[in-house]
């Protein structure tokens, strides 16, 4: 393996049990900081984000995806490789990959060694399920006195909503984010499209885990963590708790309208292409001077009810009709540097594809990074952990220097050189069912 140095965990082991997508990112984010990171998956109960889709579509910026490294022909849905989602390599990138099965009595014990020699175990399953192996936080001591365990249930592991399964639109509801998504009554929610409550609580998870790393460094003593999923949720709600508990308001959806400030025209106005738009903000009466010299001056423009911000905002509906009547036609990047230029406020919304080929920011500032997969070849993945640390950069291989593991891709590594059992042994207890 391609070992890189210095790291900020280098030296902390992690036994990784995490499932989907907010638990995997928290140990992901660890091992882009250098930590070594096991991830444990048995293949009769695979993370369905392995299968989230068979990566067989053409790319502009990432090429057709071939099947394994060695070979030259495209993959097909008929392989149903769990190797290569793009969703499950993005978040799981830099760690190792080894097979056990805990629901065999010998697969707790080969964990409970694992467990023996490592600093962290990290459990994204729901809150009874370590429980009913014995492997709770007390049993987990008892193999290991200062071992650190988070749990990233849904709800956490108490309350009412303990047994809950979740997922992230469901901790998003939860939170009280898809209620404030939506045009304004008596429009229903939209909910958000992306799962911020999937991208969310990884932060706070290592954040918890690096903490206590520290703690068992200055003091010896390991410690529990309790995460649940829905709870960084409501740090996104903006003021919105405060403004019901101080003032007895409750939210209100606006819809694309400017919150806090106001502004005429504020929205996302449709462009010349296949799904493509133009975010415009004016809060000014300079600004809209600027906007209208940017459409060239039209005559409806100098309408009475257009030339005053508080005239605008009358008459929101009317003018969102006009500007995208003009933004239609038009190419967005080409508009947004124009209007920019002038001093109107605008942005394209950008789609995955753009923030991979376009962005110049994040081009600039090496936001993704390419790593080599065993099936995929060298493929570009997420900086997850962006902050750019000057002497023990963070890098998404992690020490591994690779993507994420195929199934079982390290189970020789860890059982041959961490345990270290024979190959007599690793066979038996391939045979037995066991890894």
């Amino acid at each position: 393996m391609g070992f890189i140095a210095p790291q900020a965990l280098k030296g902390v082991r992690v036994v990784d049990l995490t499932w989907m997508l907010a638990s995997a990112g928290g140990a992901t984010m660890l091992a882009s900081l250098g930590a070594e990171v096991i991830r444990i998956e048995w293949p009769g109960h695979l993370d369905f984000t392995r299968f989230g889709a068979v990566a067989v579509e053409q790319s502009a910026s990432l090429g057709p995806v071939r099947g394994p490294a060695s070979s030259n022909e495209p993959a097909t849905a008929d392989d149903r490789s769990p190797n290569l989602d793009g969703t499950f390599n993005d978040r799981n990138a830099g760690k190792m990959g080894v097979t056990l099965n805990l629901n065999h009595p010998r697969g707790r014990e080969l964990f409970a060694r694992l467990v023996s020699v490592s600093d962290v175990v990290m459990d994204g399953f729901t809150a009874p399920t370590m429980s009913r192996w014995g492997l709770h936080y007390e049993g987990l001591k008892t193999i290991k006195r200062d071992i650190i365990y988070i749990q990233m249930a849904g709800f956490g592991n108490s309350g009412p909503y303990r047994q809950y399964v979740s997922y992230g639109p469901t901790a998003q509801a939860m939170a009280g984010l898809a209620f404030k998504n939506g045009l304004p009554e008596p429009h229903p929610p939209t909910m958000w499209n992306h799962s911020y409550m999937d991208v969310t609580p990884p932060y706070y998870t290592a954040l918890g885990v690096i903490g206590a790393i520290y703690y068992r460094n200055r003091t010896g003593k390991g410690q529990y963590l309790d995460q649940a999923q829905y709870a960084p949720g409501l740090f996104l709600t903006g003021t919105s708790i405060l403004e019901y508990s101080a003032n007895n308001r409750r939210s209100e959806r606006v819809g694309n309208r400017s919150v806090g400030r106001s502004a005429a025209p504020h929205g996302v106005y449709r462009c010349a292409g296949d799904d493509a738009w133009i975010a415009i903000a004016v809060f000014s009466d300079e600004e809209w001077r600027a906007l209208c010299r940017a459409m060239g001056d039209p005559p409806w423009g100098h309408a009475p009810e257009y030339q005053t911000l508080q005239n605008r905002i009358r008459v929101q509906d009317e003018l969102d009709e006009k500007i995208e009547a003009w933004t239609g036609p038009q190419e967005r990047y080409d508009l947004m540097y124009r209007l920019q230029a002038l001093g109107v406020p605008a942005g394209v919304v950008q789609s995955n594809r753009d923030k991979v080929e376009e962005d110049p920011q994040l081009k600039v500032r090496d936001f993704f990074a390419h790593v080599y997969h065993s099936e995929l070849g060298t493929r570009p993945v997420t900086r997850h952990f962006t902050p750019k640390l000057s002497l023990t950069p963070a890098h998404p291989g992690g020490l591994t220097q690779r993507g994420a593991p195929l199934v079982g891709e390290d189970s020789g590594y860890v059982y041959r050189e961490i345990l270290g059992l024979s190959v007599a042994e690793v066979e038996a207890y391939r045979e037995e069912g066991v890894i």
